[in-house]
């Protein structure tokens, strides 16, 4: 629990510094001295997250809420109430946010009046004076509306998702002719997958921007899943169960940080688990409003960027999954040692002229290796057609995926770690297909009449440290 100095002193730290710098230079005002400049003109930002977060800073929304908590009583605990009565001078009835801590029930803060309203009627309290929190809380309420839809969507998405990936799963294994049975580390790699946003998206040709600034948030969901879900208590016979537990306890931890982001809990402590998308800036002293931070909540619920962050959910899980099923089918990431350049490793689908290390740059493509009992197996080149599933999954952008095997194959930790970021910011070993040199066998014996031996046509080698 915070102690009362501590609580004053971030009180008055929050106070001091950004409530000044919303002042208009040329006149020495500040924006909520005008009705206009508090409401007019903000609806053609909420299409963008860069516009969302101006109105959320322009507003003095951001600072007020911090200021307002700190200086509430219970602090974040009971906060959104504690803030709507405040504003109404006393509320008359019940709460109007009551049911914004709730998925899918209605979540209309004072009955959804307008801004003009709002700060007409509440910018002067019962005594005659300036409301400054009447007229900012507008945008505070419109931000803790736009959060319990936001999430309300996201969890009927994932009960969509769960049906889709489904379907999707069964369509890998036909494709590429593996199985869905590489479930190890999946709670981790599905928070990596679902929460690195435009990361993963970019495997995809042509994937635009939209989940850059929704991934410090959806992402914080899925790594608490990550964090606070034993591995025991998720279905590993396959993916597809997987993911059911996986959707089904994401869920639930959505109901819960809805809840803790406004208010509704009697522990203070309890708010240290919502995710931090400024990550750890100090410029916010609650952990609600470091939440509320990026005016996120404030975009347009039917806006290309929300519909494309919260319904991309399958789209982002996609990628891993197919490569699990392409592991388990023995395709392999090869460098071809006999390609010496770039002409001559050719421009075939799947070829890709790279570097490995510095200095060494060979031919990368897939090949698929048959097992054989009694020898080591046969390699053949991956077909065309496996390299248009992956483009169908997700993987289409084969540089980016191949340097993901790569890094994982040259890591002496080949754990699935999601600090640990190599190229293109994607965890080391989140692909881990196996990586090989080949190369054209040129032992002796095999050239040699006399011996008779059966030899392979190729030699492979592990790519590895």
């Amino acid at each position: 629990m915070k102690s009362t100095t501590t609580i004053l002193a971030l009180a008055a730290a929050a106070h001091a510094s950004p409530l000044v710098m919303r002042q208009d230079e040329n006149q020495n005002t500040h924006i909520w001295d005008n009705v206009d400049a508090m409401c007019k003109d903000k609806a053609w930002l909420l299409d963008t997250p860069e516009g969302a977060a101006q109105v959320w800073k322009d507003t003095a929304a951001d600072t007020e809420l911090d200021v307002q908590i700190l200086t509430q009583w219970e602090h974040e605990v009971n906060w959104a109430r504690n803030l709507e009565n405040k504003v109404t001078g006393g509320v008359s009835g019940d709460f109007t946010l009551t049911d914004c801590g709730v998925t899918g029930t209605p979540c209309n803060p004072l009955g959804g009046m307008n801004c003009e309203d709002m700060c007409n009627k509440y910018g002067t309290d019962k005594d005659g004076n300036e409301n400054i929190t009447g007229k900012t809380a507008y945008w505070i309420f419109k931000a803790v509306r736009g959060l319990q839809v936001k999430f309300t969507m996201l969890q009927n998405k994932l009960r969509d998702a769960t049906i889709m990936t489904g379907f999707s799963i069964d369509s890998m294994v036909s494709d590429f002719g593996g199985d869905q049975k590489g479930t190890e580390d999946v709670l981790k790699w599905m928070s990596a997958a679902l929460g690195l946003g435009q990361t993963i998206a970019g495997l995809a040709p042509g994937a635009g921007t939209a989940f850059e600034t929704a991934s410090g948030i959806l992402g914080g969901v899925f790594d608490i899943v990550a964090e606070e879900v034993k591995p025991e208590e998720i279905d590993t016979a396959d993916i597809s169960a997987a993911l059911v537990s996986i959707f089904k306890k994401t869920g639930d931890r959505i109901d819960d940080i809805l809840r803790l982001a406004v208010g509704n809990t009697k522990n203070i402590e309890d708010f240290d688990r919502l995710p931090d998308p400024t990550g750890g800036d100090p410029w916010y002293k609650s952990r609600v409003t470091k939440f509320f931070s990026t005016g996120w909540f404030l975009l347009a619920n039917d806006g290309e960027v929300v519909q494309s962050a919260i319904g991309s959910i399958t789209q982002r899980v996609m990628p891993k999954i197919a490569s699990n099923v392409m592991k388990s089918a023995n395709i392999r990431l090869v460098a071809d040692k006999r390609a010496k350049d770039r002409e001559a490793c050719g421009y075939a689908t799947g070829r890709q002229w790279m570097p490995l290390r510095d200095g060494e740059e060979y031919c990368f493509y897939l090949m698929r290796f048959y097992p054989q009992s009694g020898r080591g197996g046969n390699w053949a080149e991956a077909t065309e057609d496996v390299y248009e599933n992956m483009a169908k999954y997700n993987l289409g952008n084969r540089e980016p995926f191949y340097r993901g095997i790569l890094d994982c194959a040259l890591s002496e930790n080949k754990d699935l770690r999601l600090d640990n970021l190599g190229f293109n910011r994607i965890p080391v070993c989140f692909f881990d297909l196996e990586a090989h040199f080949i190369d054209g066998n040129d032992d002796p014996k095999c050239n040699n009449p006399a011996v008779n031996a059966v030899c392979d046509p190729l030699k492979t080698e592990p790519i590895q440290v």
